[in-house]
């Protein structure tokens, strides 16, 4: 059997998923049993499958030597875990007259006992110890397991993990050298179960790993494509083109994407305090219905036969006038009615439903008038990533080498298109919206009209501290995060199974609740269920007496200009008149200017 016949076997059983143990079994001397085991062990982590068998495989080993196989302690053999040996003298091999290449036990006894030793961990280094015993005739006596390094994990094997520091998940104490966090707790309590010890490492680029324009992959995941690192430990999500180079496990945390900005400034809008109880379109509605209902009053007013027997009705002002029906309706929608009534039947009967409307939407209107005066509602510019991407005063950035550049970059939907153009134009003149860092992401939020898009839990954390932030949920994907292990290797089913062991004891749950902040200071803010009315509150009401002044004044201007006009010819009839027409025309003025009035 050859090296490469056992990498073969290997590789067939990680493709075929088929988790058994490969058991061989070798018969030679003592320095070919050296020779052999040197070259096809020697442990590599470029070589994923090869070095799986550290802890995939069981030896057992027939040395017919008479040497002592204390050397094999230091040999390569010692990085197996599964090592067991039996030790033949040579005094078994056939003279040379006898058949060849086989072994004579005529001159053991039958009670002769061959002891069964195997290579266990003492306190420094790994040592033989006596497991069983076997007579040549097959009999077994064992003591204890043959295999006992076969139950414990990885045999405090050191495997080398990349990470980086993602609060609250990955947190480095650069003083120390220290890395404590949610994950890390996670990797701790797996090193303990499954017998290994680790060394962290970053990614000399820092970044989490995204496919670059050769094909190759940056950050975490170039390293682990690269077999830098033998497992990465940080909040790594899953994705489909990262799984074509990497294994994970099964998610340890789900997550979803968010967007962060800073809160709009609420007094800036303040003006629109008498108009927010009431959308637009509401608004729009009303401005329309006012006119018809007005033309709709004089109709029934002006047409009716009820007023048939009134002689020079036209004269009289009243709700035949379009005017008067205007006035009426406006103050009928301010619950004040007008000076004039309706007295045909089919009047008061549209004028009944009319204030029936007025009363309802003044009811409206006033409840929620109060409710905006008294309690604050913070109404964000956007909140998702279509409204984003369709307004145009905000800008916005993401994080570089993350599975949310991926998704930008490679989605072919229509907002995520434009959202990635807008990371492209915004970053000619500021490059930092594709910062790595999620301070610098924080921090051009603070400076205004600016959206990071990125995890919703480090946004959480950043508002627990900061009572100007603001964030909005985004349906974009769900966030997994995993372990995440070199492509096709034999150990992503041993994590995976204590993953699954985590999950029950209900382990992840006891961490979370050790990392995530329970208060912040926002929190310790009283929320008030109102809030005292203020200057600036109802400032929009003064804005409304001082245009009704500018209303009321154009007015003026306009009756003055004229009643001037109206004077001036009737002066220049007069003196074209009789007196006897003179008398008639000044009692028609008087009579005009007292309908004008």
């Amino acid at each position: 059997m050859t090296s490469q016949k056992i990498d073969e076997l290997m590789s067939e059983k990680t493709a075929t998923n088929d988790d058994t143990i490969l058991n061989c079994t070798l018969l030679c001397s003592l320095k070919a049993c050296q020779n052999y085991l040197a070259k096809p062990f020697e442990y590599g982590r470029k070589h994923v499958v090869r070095s799986s068998l550290i802890h995939n495989s069981r030896w057992l080993l027939g040395i017919v030597d008479n040497g002592d196989i204390s050397v094999l302690e230091t040999n390569y053999s010692t990085v197996l875990d599964n090592v067991a040996v039996i030790q033949y003298s040579t005094s078994v091999l056939n003279k040379p007259q006898h058949h060849s290449n086989t072994m004579d036990f005529r001159d053991t006894k039958d009670c002769d006992w061959f002891p069964i030793k195997t290579l266990t961990w003492e306190k420094e280094k790994r040592g033989w110890s006596t497991v069983g015993y076997l007579q040549h005739s097959g009999s077994l006596l064992t003591l204890k397991e043959i295999f006992p390094n076969s139950k414990m994990g990885f045999n405090k094997r050191k495997f080398l993990v990349g990470t980086l520091p993602w609060n609250p998940f990955v947190i480095l104490n650069e003083k120390r050298n220290e890395y404590t966090g949610f994950t890390m707790d996670l990797l701790r309590h797996l090193a303990l179960v499954l017998n290994f010890t680790y060394e962290i490492t970053q990614p000399l680029d820092g970044k989490w790993g995204a496919q670059m324009e050769n094909g190759s992959w940056n950050g975490l995941i170039g390293q682990l494509e690269r077999r830098d690192v033998d497992l990465v430990a940080a909040p790594v999500a899953v994705q489909i083109s990262r799984e074509k180079v990497v294994d994970f496990t099964i998610p340890y945390y789900y997550d979803s994407p968010a967007i962060l900005l800073k809160k709009p400034d609420q007094n800036a809008k303040k003006w629109r305090t008498l108009i927010d109880p009431l959308s637009e379109y509401v608004i729009l509605c009303i401005f329309i219905f006012l006119p018809v209902t007005s033309l709709f009053l004089f109709f029934f007013e002006k047409y009716t036969p009820y007023y048939r027997r009134i002689e020079n009705r036209d004269k009289v002002r009243g709700l035949h006038h379009f005017s008067d029906s205007l006035w009426y309706v406006y103050g009928a929608l301010l619950t004040q009615g007008g000076e004039h009534m309706a007295g045909s039947s089919s009047g008061r009967t549209f004028l009944s439903c009319w204030w029936i409307f007025c009363i309802i939407m003044m009811a409206t209107y006033s409840g929620n008038l109060v409710a905006f005066l008294t309690v604050t509602k913070e109404k964000l510019p956007f909140s998702n990533i279509a409204g984003l991407v369709e307004q145009g005063s905000y800008k916005w950035g993401t994080l570089e080498g993350t599975v949310f550049k991926t998704i930008f970059k490679t989605s072919t939907q229509p907002d995520n298109v434009k959202f990635w153009n807008g990371v492209v134009a915004y970053n000619k003149t500021n490059p930092s919206i594709l910062s790595a860092d999620p301070n610098v992401q924080i921090r051009l939020v603070m400076e205004g009209n600016y959206a990071y898009v990125g995890d919703r839990t480090p946004m959480e954390l950043a508002m627990d501290n900061n009572c100007h932030l603001a964030m909005v949920l985004s349906d974009l994907l769900t966030m997994q995060f995993a372990i995440a292990l070199p492509n096709k290797s034999p150990l992503t089913k041993i994590f995976s199974d204590e993953m699954n062991a985590i999950f029950e004891n209900g382990l992840l749950q006891k961490w979370k609740l050790e990392h995530w902040p329970k208060h912040g200071i926002c929190d310790n803010i009283p929320r008030k269920e109102s809030t005292p009315i203020t200057l600036i509150d109802i400032h929009s009401s003064f804005y409304v007496v001082a245009i009704g002044v500018f209303i009321a004044s154009s007015f003026l201007i306009c009756e003055c200009f004229k009643w001037r006009y109206q004077r001036k010819r009737l002066m220049q009839d007069k003196g074209k008149q009789t007196p006897h027409e003179t008398d008639i025309v000044r009692i028609k003025s008087s009579l005009e200017d007292s309908m004008i009035y």
